[in-house]
């Protein structure tokens, strides 16, 4: 995969993304609240905070359901939902992949999104699936991804996968890379996917994981 353009997010999409992070983690409010303005100072310089700030000797919090997310094995699932869920997880990892972010277990990945989604919100994404298959050439291939990308972000997915990323940095990396990667899906969603096209089609193609997983949901579920 080619590497993507740096994302530099203005001060609106800075403080509506570390918004949303309070939202979508209750348990961190306090601390982030504690430090917003060093946050966001921080993430709109792109610096980072000195050795001795107390955004680096902040730890996160964790909810009761890290438990479940470090089980090992997956609920049991039709075919064709299992199928749809390891789809759901490639895609997620390729738009972690565009943001530069890594994240190492994608069993881990899969159990956190179907705890945040739920089996039946999975059945939902067989026809954009299928939309993607169908789509020939990078630039609709990146077209009909998108569509899945804005159901995973509307159901809670990417949520899901900031949970899993909590455990794997720093309370401050996971702040300031939580900020960011929300700014840059918000602002992909504000444009209607233009800029996440734009990008996606160089390294549509090359995602054979990918699109190999949306090739045997069809199948599975057919």
């Amino acid at each position: 995969m080619s590497a993507s353009k740096e994302f530099r997010p203005n001060q609106q999409q800075v403080a509506e993304a570390f918004d949303k992070l309070t939202e979508w983690f209750p348990e961190e409010k306090t601390s982030l609240e504690k430090h917003r303005d060093a946050i966001l100072q921080c993430v709109l310089d792109n610096t980072t905070p000195g050795p001795n700030s107390p955004l680096l000797l902040e730890k996160a919090t964790q909810p009761v359901e890290r438990r479940f997310l470090a089980q090992a094995g997956l609920p049991a699932l039709s075919p064709c939902q299992e199928a749809i869920l390891w789809v759901l997880v490639d895609v997620v990892f390729f738009v972690l992949g565009l943001m530069g972010l890594h994240v190492s277990n994608k069993e881990r990945v899969a159990r956190a999104l179907l705890r945040e989604l739920g089996q039946d919100t999975l059945n939902g994404f067989l026809r954009a699936i299928q939309n993607f298959n169908e789509a020939e050439g990078a630039l609709n291939k990146a077209k009909a991804l998108f569509k899945i990308i804005g159901g995973i972000y509307k159901a809670g997915g990417f949520r899901a996968v900031f949970k899993v990323l909590k455990d794997e940095m720093t309370w401050w990396e996971w702040t300031k890379t939580g900020i960011i990667a929300v700014a840059q899906v918000t602002a992909w969603i504000a444009s209607d996917g233009v800029a996440f096209v734009a990008e996606a089609a160089l390294n549509i193609m090359s995602a054979t994981s990918l699109i190999e997983a949306a090739l045997k949901a069809t199948k599975a579920c057919s």
